[in-house]
C-alpha cells in the first residue's frame, strides 16, 4: 500500500457566557476522556485547538485537565493551534481586533503551555481571501478550513489530498482543506469505513495527506455519542486500527506536513464557510427552495457533479437575517472604536480591551442547528462584556469622561439614519425614530443589562420539520447532529407563530377596541393606523440636570391621512435609573376616533419560570401576578413590576391613566443538538386605554419606567 499521511484535528469550544455546568459536563464528557485514552496511544499525534475561554476555564476549573495538556505538548504528541482568542469571526472584526485577537492568544499559549502556535484555527471555518494580509501581519502560517471551500473553488474532491498556497497583496498562508466525508465518517462509522476511505486516497497517490478537522464535543458531548466513543469502545478501536495500519498511514501535525511535505498547488478561495453554515446564512424562504433543489438533484446521476455549484449564502449576512445580531454588531463596533481610542499603556485599556475581545465571541450573532442567537444568556453575555468595557473607557480616558446627563446623536446601528442617546451614570436609552421612535437599547450600567435585549418570533426554515413530524422517525445509531430529526414536543406547533415588527421597547400600537391578547400572543394584532413602525420626526433638547427627546407622528387612521397626531416625550435626568415618558394625542381629523392606544415594552430578564422571576401588581397593596412567562390580563391598573431576583433587579412600569393591562410571554421554537426547544426571549407589558376622540379633543398620559436594584 502506498503511504499516506493523516492529520486529526480537533476544535474545542464553549461559548463566552455559556453556564458553568455546561463547561463541566462537556469536559467531563468529552474533553477530558479523550485525553486520558490519547496518553496511552503516544504514537498518534492530534492537532488540537481550545478557544481561549475553553482554555481559561479549564486552567481555573481543571487544573488536572490543564497539566495533561501541557503535558502531551511537551512531549510532542499534540500541537495546539492559536486563533482569535474568544473565538471571533474574523471577517466581522476591525482590523486592529482580528490582529489583537490572534496575537494576544498566541502569547498566552506560549506563556502557559510552551506552545508555539504557527497555525490557527479559524472559527467556523469562515474564509475571505482578504484575511491571507491579516493572518501573514499576525505572524500565522498556515490554517484549515473544508474541503467544500476548494471545490467551490473549482477544485475536485481527488485533488484535495495535500495543502495549498494561497496568497493576497504578496503574502503567502499555507490552507489545508478538511475532509467533510470523514466529518460525516468520525465518530459515527465504524472505523474500517476511515481506513476504507483512506485506502482508496493511497490508491491516487503517493503521500497524499487527508485532514480531519471537526469539533471535539462530538466525541462525548453530542447525543449518544459518550457511550458509543467510550462505553462502547469505539475510540480505542479507532487508534488500535490506525496502529495496525502504521506500515502506511502516518498520523502527522500541521507543522510536519508543511516541514516534511511540498504543496499540493495554488488556490484562491471564495467567501465561504462548512457547507451546512452557509444554507443557515441563506434566507428562511430561499433556504427552504435551496433545499428542495438539493432534495431533487440528489438521485440525479449528474447530482454530485452539480452539487458543488449550490454554495448557500455568506455568514455576513446572519446580520440581514437577523436584526438583532446587527444591532449587536453594531454596538460592538461602537465600542471597539472607543477602546481603540484609549490611552494603550494604561490598565484600563487592558482590562477593556479584554472584555470587548469577548464581547465577540462569535455564537452570538448566527443561528444553525444550535441555539447561538436564540439563547438569551449568550446575548446578555455579549451585552455585558460591551457595558464593562465601556464603562472603562469613561473611567479610563480623561477626555471621554462626562459626568451628569448627556445625549447623542450618531448612526449607532449603521443604517445611514440618526439614533437618539440618552445617558446618565446609570442608563442609556437608543431611541430609533425611523423605527416608530421605539426604545431599542435600554442599559442599566451598574449590572451590565441591556434590558431590552430579545429576540422577535420569526420563521424558520426547520419550522417545516415540526409541522411535518411523524412518529418514530429517527433511525437506529448514533448519527451527526446534522442527520437526526430532533424530537418534538407535544404543542410545540401552536407555538409557531411570528412577529411582524421588533419586540423592543416604546411601540405605539392603534388597534380596534375588539383586539384581543389572543391576537398578541398569535402575532396577529390588527393595526388601525400606521404608527409601529413608521417614521416619527425627532427634536432634542438638553436643560440644566436634564435632556429630553421629543418624537411625533401625524398618523394615518381608518384610511384617513394624518388623523390622529402622537407626541411623545422622553426625559432623562441626571441622577435617576428611570425614564419619564409623556403622551400627548390629538384627533386632527374630522370625525370620531374609537381605538384601542397600547405602548409595548418587552423586557429582557433572566428566565420566565424559575424561581425567583415574578411579576408585582398594585392595586390596595403589592402582590405577585405570576411568573415572568405567565399570560394575563388585568383590569383597571396602572403599574406593573417584573422582579428578578437572579439579577437582583426590580423594573416597574407606571402609568397615570387607568389601563386594560396585558402581561405576554415572548416565546421562540429554535433547533439545537437536543432537539427543538422553547426558549424564554423576554416579557411583554402591554397597557391599553380605550379611547373615543371628537375632533379635536387631545388625551395626554404619563408613563414612568424605573430600575431598582433588590
Amino acid at each position: 500500500m502506498s503511504p499516506i499521511n493523516l492529520s486529526l484535528t480537533l476544535h474545542n469550544h464553549q461559548p463566552v457566557g455559556n453556564f458553568d455546568w455546561v463547561f463541566e459536563e462537556v469536559c467531563l464528557k468529552a474533553y477530558e476522556p479523550l485525553l486520558k485514552i490519547m496518553e496511552r496511544y503516544p504514537d498518534i499525534k492530534l492537532v488540537l485547538h481550545y478557544s481561549g475561554g475553553l482554555l481559561e476555564w479549564i486552567r481555573t476549573n481543571k487544573p488536572n485537565v490543564f497539566e495533561r495538556i501541557h503535558s502531551m505538548v511537551r512531549t510532542g504528541q499534540v500541537e495546539l493551534l492559536g486563533g482569535g482568542f474568544y473565538e471571533p469571526i474574523l471577517v466581522m472584526l476591525p482590523e486592529r481586533d482580528r490582529l489583537g485577537q490572534i496575537r494576544s492568544y498566541t502569547k498566552w499559549l506560549k506563556d502557559n503551555l510552551g506552545a508555539e502556535a504557527r497555525g490557527v484555527w479559524l472559527a467556523e471555518r469562515v474564509w475571505e481571501q482578504p484575511l491571507v494580509s491579516s493572518l501573514r501581519e499576525a505572524g500565522v502560517e498556515y490554517t484549515v478550513v473544508d474541503d467544500s471551500h476548494f471545490r467551490h473553488a473549482g477544485l475536485d474532491e481527488e485533488e484535495l489530498d495535500g495543502y495549498f498556497l494561497t496568497e493576497d497583496e504578496g503574502e503567502i498562508l499555507k490552507i489545508f482543506p478538511g475532509s467533510e466525508r470523514l466529518r460525516y465518517c468520525i465518530p459515527f462509522e465504524h472505523p474500517e469505513k476511515t481506513i476504507e476511505y483512506l485506502r482508496q486516497v493511497a490508491h491516487r497517490r503517493d503521500n497524499a495527506l487527508v485532514v480531519y478537522a471537526d469539533d471535539g464535543e462530538k466525541f462525548g458531548s453530542w447525543p449518544k455519542t459518550y457511550k458509543h466513543v467510550y462505553e462502547d469502545g469505539w475510540l480505542e478501536q479507532f487508534l488500535q486500527t490506525l496502529r495496525k495500519n502504521r506500515d502506511w498511514i502516518r498520523i502527522i501535525t500541521f507543522k510536519e506536513a508543511v516541514e516534511k511535505l511540498p504543496p499540493r498547488g495554488k488556490v484562491y478561495l471564495p467567501d465561504a464557510s462548512y457547507r451546512e453554515m452557509m444554507e443557515w446564512a441563506l434566507p428562511t424562504r430561499t433556504l427552504l427552495e435551496y433545499e428542495e433543489v438539493s432534495r431533487a438533484i440528489a438521485n440525479q446521476p449528474w447530482g454530485p457533479m452539480a452539487r458543488r455549484f449550490l454554495k448557500g449564502g455568506s455568514w455576513r449576512n446572519f446580520r440581514v437575517k437577523y436584526q438583532e445580531a446587527y444591532q449587536m454588531y453594531a454596538r460592538m463596533l461602537e465600542v471597539s472604536r472607543r477602546v481603540a481610542a484609549m490611552n494603550k499603556s494604561s490598565k484600563a485599556s487592558r482590562q477593556a480591551q479584554k472584555e470587548l475581545y469577548q464581547a465577540q465571541c462569535n455564537d452570538s450573532y448566527w443561528h444553525g442547528i444550535f441555539g447561538g442567537l436564540y439563547l438569551p444568556h449568550l446575548r446578555s453575555a455579549v451585552y455585558q462584556h460591551l457595558l464593562k468595557a465601556e464603562t472603562l473607557c469613561t473611567a479610563g480616558n480623561g477626555t471621554a469622561t462626562r459626568r451628569g446627563v448627556h445625549a447623542e446623536v450618531g448612526d449607532f446601528d449603521l443604517d445611514t439614519i440618526e439614533e437618539f442617546k440618552l445617558t446618565n451614570p446609570r442608563l442609556s436609552a437608543y431611541f430609533k425614530p425611523d423605527r416608530g421612535g421605539h426604545l431599542y437599547e435600554l442599559d442599566y450600567k451598574p449590572k451590565g443589562l441591556n434590558l431590552l435585549n430579545t429576540l422577535s418570533r420569526r420563521e424558520e426554515a426547520y419550522h417545516k420539520k415540526i409541522l411535518q413530524a411523524q412518529p418514530g422517525a429517527n433511525p437506529e445509531g448514533v448519527k451527526s447532529i446534522h442527520e437526526v430529526v430532533p424530537e418534538i414536543e407535544e404543542g410545540l406547533k401552536a407555538r409557531l407563530q411570528y412577529d411582524s415588527y421588533l419586540r423592543e421597547g416604546l411601540i405605539d400600537h392603534l388597534l380596534s377596541p375588539q383586539a384581543s391578547i389572543e391576537d398578541c400572543l398569535r402575532g396577529r394584532l390588527s393595526q388601525l393606523g400606521d404608527s409601529l413602525t413608521a417614521p416619527y420626526q425627532c427634536q432634542l433638547e438638553e436643560g440644566r440636570g436634564k435632556v429630553s427627546l421629543k418624537l411625533q407622528r401625524s398618523c394615518n387612521l381608518q384610511g384617513e391621512r394624518d388623523s390622529l397626531l402622537i407626541k411623545k416625550q422622553v426625559d432623562l435626568d441626571s441622577l435617576t435609573a428611570a425614564l419619564n415618558i409623556n403622551y400627548n394625542l390629538v384627533n386632527t381629523s374630522k370625525r370620531e376616533i374609537i381605538c384601542a392606544f397600547g405602548v409595548e415594552f418587552n423586557f429582557a430578564m433572566s428566565a420566565g419560570e424559575a424561581e425567583g422571576r415574578y411579576y408585582l401588581l398594585l392595586m390596595d397593596k403589592e402582590e405577585r401576578a405570576g411568573h415572568l412567562a405567565m399570560k394575563g390580563s388585568f383590569s383597571q391598573r396602572k403599574n406593573a413590576s417584573l422582579v428578578d431576583e437572579n439579577l437582583g433587579l426590580k423594573v416597574t412600569l407606571e402609568w397615570d391613566k387607568a389601563a386594560e393591562l396585558w402581561l405576554l410571554p415572548l416565546l421562540t421554537v429554535s433547533q439545537s443538538e437536543a432537539g427543538f426547544e422553547k426558549v424564554y426571549q423576554g416579557s411583554t407589558v402591554l397597557p391599553l386605554w380605550h379611547l373615543s376622540m371628537k375632533p379635536g379633543d387631545q388625551w395626554d398620559l404619563r408613563i414612568k419606567t424605573s430600575l431598582e436594584e433588590i
